[in-house]
């Protein structure tokens, strides 16, 4: 069974922004295509996305790039349970907090980041299972 893999916002965005370490997180998308892995995101991620673009790039751009995103990953749901499930995980940053639920809910093995620090959770990992491992691109390829 190939690997699900979740991409953290900031990974994306390193892409589009051609920012350093694009190129790794391109290999992935470039084994998704070769059939090796699926990578997916959440509704939030495409959010944030959209609020970084708006700040960077010509208002025309952003919901064609928007739907370049969405076809080429899969936009996994996020739900309540997942956000009450957060709010009882301890955590650096909320938002992480979230992206880590949506991932473990959508069955990903790997989420794909270049803040693993941040996905540190210290209280109410009995109730998850299945943890994916925290991964930078370059360490995801390299495995």
């Amino acid at each position: 069974m190939k690997p699900r893999i979740y991409f953290d916002t900031n990974i994306m965005l390193d892409l589009l922004l051609e920012r350093p370490g694009y190129a790794a997180a391109a290999r992935i998308l470039q084994m998704q295509e070769d059939g090796d892995c699926s990578v997916c995101m959440s509704p939030l991620s495409i959010a944030d996305i959209a609020y970084v673009l708006r700040k960077t790039v010509p208002t025309s751009l952003i919901v064609p790039t928007l739907k370049q995103i969405s076809s080429i990953v899969d936009i996994v749901p996020m739900d309540d349970a997942q956000l009450q499930q957060a709010i009882m995980l301890n955590g650096p940053d909320f938002e992480e907090l979230l992206q880590f639920t949506c991932a473990v809910s959508n069955g990903c093995t790997a989420i794909i980041t270049h803040n693993p620090r941040d996905f540190r959770i210290s209280r109410g990992m009995s109730n998850l299972s299945d943890m994916p491992k925290i991964q930078t691109p370059e360490e995801f390829i390299n495995a």
